[in-house]
């Protein structure tokens, strides 16, 4: 069997799901070939680089515009060389020979929905939506199933028109290294520090200063790709354990009684699958604001709301043994309702019923 994993790197997240998905599809079937392909880089490598740093300077210093835009692709549906990318693609899956394709980039969802209607192909298509909030730019016509993170997602799913039997509700895939961890409270506290793949932790000074002056906690500060924060953090914080790139972030976030980081999806249910509670810096981007939010009404953790109170927040939290339980034992609840249904179940499924 092969099987086209289409991703992009807008955001690590989307990476990272493509991945799990990937380890997911091996563990059931060894034999299946099994690719990711970033779609930007492979339909335009001359231009990928550009594409990607324009989106990265946009998200990290133009949050505003991003937000903007984000809002002005909701309302008006389009899809940039849609013509250029069909050709691409009919190329690229003519080669390839695919019986299945993945998606966990709303982008690479429109593509591949413009190139069935183009070429009147009946290659399936599976999306991943990646955030708790449905974006109407994950919706493509194509599509013959979601995977979503939770019940709330497929609900906004069916308003929108999608019929319930092409919405399973598996959990925002993690990798399987967050699947076999197993949380142990620590002494002292463990707290850990995370700000994405690209290690960024916008206005936390306050924040990581009062942690440092706290001294029955131990923290942990994983700067991903970020070298200069590494260096900055580990001569500013010099009691901190500051770590750059790492393939161990399960066993970091296994190890923590409280995770402090932004509310990125996949970080979301790699929290929930390690059973670590979240502290949540002040969302900036639209999808995080409704992740924050979900994680709060579930009860999985607490976002940092108030401006001047994050650091007296964490600390109560950090001192509540209760209440840190208390979301332990409803990440657990949320783990034991989810869809067991992989992408191959589901492709065996849909071959049966034709048959």
């Amino acid at each position: 069997m092969h099987v086209l994993i289409f991703t992009g790197q807008f955001g690590m997240g989307h990476i990272a799901a493509a991945q799990a998905v990937q380890e997911e599809i091996l563990r059931q079937e060894p034999t299946a070939s099994v690719t990711v392909l970033d779609i930007v880089e492979d339909c335009f490598p001359q231009l990928h680089r550009l594409v990607y740093g324009c989106f990265d300077f946009t998200v990290n210093y133009c949050s505003g515009v991003y937000n903007m835009l984000n809002r002005m692709a909701g309302r008006y549906r389009c899809t940039p060389m849609k013509r250029t990318m069909v050709q691409k693609l009919d190329q690229l899956l003519y080669e390839s020979q695919a019986d299945l394709v993945i998606s966990t980039l709303p982008l690479s969802s429109q593509y591949i929905s413009a190139y069935k209607r183009t070429t009147g192909s009946t290659l399936p298509l599976y999306t991943y939506i990646t955030d708790l909030d449905a974006h109407s730019e994950w919706i493509a016509p194509g599509t013959d199933c979601y995977f979503v993170g939770d019940e709330s997602t497929r609900l906004q799913l069916l308003r929108r028109g999608i019929p319930a039997e092409r919405v399973v509700v598996s959990g925002i895939p993690v990798r399987q290294a967050f699947q076999f961890q197993f949380h142990a409270s620590s002494s002292p506290k463990e707290v850990l520090v995370m700000g994405g793949g690209l290690g960024l932790i916008p206005r936390a000074e306050e924040l990581l200063s009062a942690l440092d002056a706290a001294s029955d906690l131990h923290i942990t500060v994983i700067t991903g790709q970020n070298e200069s924060l590494r260096r900055e953090l580990t001569k500013s914080y010099p009691s901190f354990e500051v770590i750059g790139f790492t393939q161990k972030v399960a066993q970091y976030m296994a190890r923590a009684d409280l995770l402090l980081t932004k509310a990125g999806g996949i970080t979301t249910f790699e929290a929930i699958h390690t059973g670590t509670p979240m502290c949540l810096l002040r969302p900036f981007l639209m999808q995080e604001e409704a992740n924050a939010a979900y994680i709060e009404q579930q009860g999985f953790g607490k976002v940092l709301w108030d401006k001047g109170k994050e650091a007296s927040e964490v600390l109560s939290l950090l001192r509540d043994p209760e209440a840190l339980e208390d979301m332990k034992q409803r990440m657990a609840v949320a783990l034991r309702s989810l869809d067991q249904m992989t992408p191959l179940d589901r492709f065996a499924e849909t071959r049966r019923a034709v048959c």
